[in-house]
């Protein structure tokens, strides 16, 4: 190569390499501040936190209609970035009306293209008695008993076309002769299609009656750890590693050591989906509680973990109360350390009325869709506990709340502050607030990191936010972000009979 062409080739890769340094320095950085918990607030003065129940459409978007929809439970509900386009698979049942016992508890497929109105595909895969075509995408092993779940995940970031979607459930597999209960996973490239993974249960559950725990002599046959998954999973992606990770209803011992006194949560994680780490127990009832927590399924939004979690009114080895199962929301900041701040208030009630297809139970899912300006939960739903299946109704529903409106800080009389930790702002960065104000009003004033004053930013200079919107614009009179040093700064947020939900701080690169 001449001189003159190496010269022309190193001027060129320094201009791309010039170009993509500026591109980086176009691209913005978000951060969305949830109001659900503190973890972002410095202290906070006047205010008190007010959880925000989603809204319920009256009528489930998915209903029972087929011959093994005797039940509807759990679900996954997917909207592919590229088409739009919703996918649903749930778990339905339908017990002694199925011939084979293998279609006693079955997984189906359902389908949309606005997320309200479902079509369920006649696909050919798996029979239903006479019926040829059905939307049963799974069938259970048919072994000691049933199998449970329809937690599926999309997974983008996987390599193998084959293994795109992902289903963990709990089914009892034949090993060596004997029934084993547990954790079983599955794979498809399209949704539809899957492939069981052949193999031991990835995690061995806990299935049995009430009594003392066995002797570590006599433990060889049970969960290498104790408590243990049981018949409730529910699955995520961790956005923040990369990770599968499962939450599982597990059972814990009551007051004089019995097995099986109330249901909790643990937690286990993989990196290739087949390979579980041991259970850990992240969530249980406590001593004044008198409920249970039969599941937990979790999703990370905005650097804040949730968790729908399903709290059954029942006591200790399900004697008492109504079985009534609304969804209470808890919150965690690493997916391990669990808060419910919320248990006064469910985010997903029930009527308790038995006269709705979601009036008692609520089957919740770590899959929410989230649009623009709302976010959808879907959930799988029948009366109550003890439904007369035959004439109860039962089906998939959908609620939803404005986008990011979880929980909302709010004035305990008039006014309140919210001060948060110094938070960096570069040139040119903005502001915008998710809030509610139509009666009063919000301003925002800045603070030197060291908490003082910073003139043109004052709560005097602050152009105030009236109305209800959830992108207002954060504004002071004569002033810009732009007119300050690179640094951090403490935001301070005056409400006047207001409620805020979220801030947004958009940052241009460096």
């Amino acid at each position: 190569m001449g001189i003159f062409l190496k010269r022309q080739v190193r001027r060129i890769a320094t201009c791309v390499l010039v170009v993509a340094c500026l591109s980086c320095f176009a691209v913005a950085n978000e951060q969305t501040i949830l109001f659900v918990d503190d973890a972002d607030i410095l202290y906070r003065a006047g205010s008190e936190r007010k959880i925000q129940p989603a809204q319920k459409r009256a009528q489930p978007v998915i209903a029972d209609a087929k011959p093994w929809e005797l039940a509807i439970g759990y679900c996954s509900v997917h909207r592919r970035p590229d088409t739009g386009e919703y996918q649903a698979w749930y778990q339905a049942y339908a017990g002694g009306r199925a011939k084979d016992p293998t279609r006693r508890v079955v997984l189906c497929y359902a389908t949309s293209r606005d997320g309200i109105v479902w079509e369920k595909p006649d696909l050919d895969l798996f029979d239903f008695n006479d019926q040829k075509k059905t939307n049963i995408v799974l069938v259970g092993n048919g072994g000691r008993s049933v199998n449970y779940g329809a937690a599926v995940v999309h997974d983008e970031s996987e390599k193998n076309p084959q293994r795109r979607y992902k289903l963990a459930y709990w089914d009892f597999v034949d090993v060596e002769g004997k029934q084993v209960p547990g954790l079983c996973v599955a794979f498809s490239p399209d949704g539809i299609h899957w492939e069981k993974f052949e193999a031991p249960p990835r995690l061995q559950g806990a299935y049995g009656e009430p009594g003392q725990p066995p002797l570590v002599s006599e433990s060889a046959s049970s969960p290498k750890q104790r408590p243990a998954i049981s018949d409730v999973i529910d699955l995520m992606i961790d956005p923040n590693n990369g990770r599968y990770v499962i939450y599982s209803k597990t059972w814990i011992d009551g007051p004089q050591g019995d097995r099986f006194w109330k249901r909790a949560v643990v937690r286990t994680e993989s990196s290739d989906f087949i390979n579980w780490s041991e259970p850990i127990v992240v969530m249980v009832p406590t001593d004044d509680d008198f409920g249970q927590l039969h599941g937990a399924p979790v999703f990370d939004h905005h650097g804040v973990y949730f968790s729908l979690v399903q709290r059954l009114d029942f006591g200790g080895y399900d004697r008492g109360g109504t079985g009534n199962m609304p969804s209470e929301l808890a919150t965690s900041r690493d997916g391990i350390q669990w808060q419910r701040p919320f248990q006064e208030k469910m985010f997903l009630p029930v009527s308790g009325d038995g006269k709705s297809f979601d009036a008692g139970c609520l089957w919740t899912n770590g899959t929410p869709v989230i649009l623009q300006d709302e976010i959808r939960f879907y959930y799988g739903s029948y009366p109550s506990w003890n439904s007369d299946f035959d004439s109860s109704t039962t089906g998939i529903g959908v609620a939803s709340i404005p986008r990011d409106r979880f929980a909302a800080l709010q004035p305990r009389d008039e006014y309140a502050q919210v001060t948060l930790k110094p938070q960096l702002l570069t040139r040119d960065a903005k502001m915008r607030m998710n809030a509610a104000a139509e009666s009063g009003q919000i301003q925002v004033e800045l603070l030197s990191e060291g908490g003082y004053r910073i003139p043109g930013f004052t709560k005097a200079d602050a152009i105030p936010i009236k109305g209800d919107q959830l992108d207002h614009q954060v504004q002071w009179r004569e002033k810009k972000i732009s007119d300050l040093p690179v640094g951090k700064y403490q935001i301070r947020l005056h409400l006047e009979n207001a409620k805020l939900f979220a801030i947004t701080v958009t940052r241009p690169s460096t």
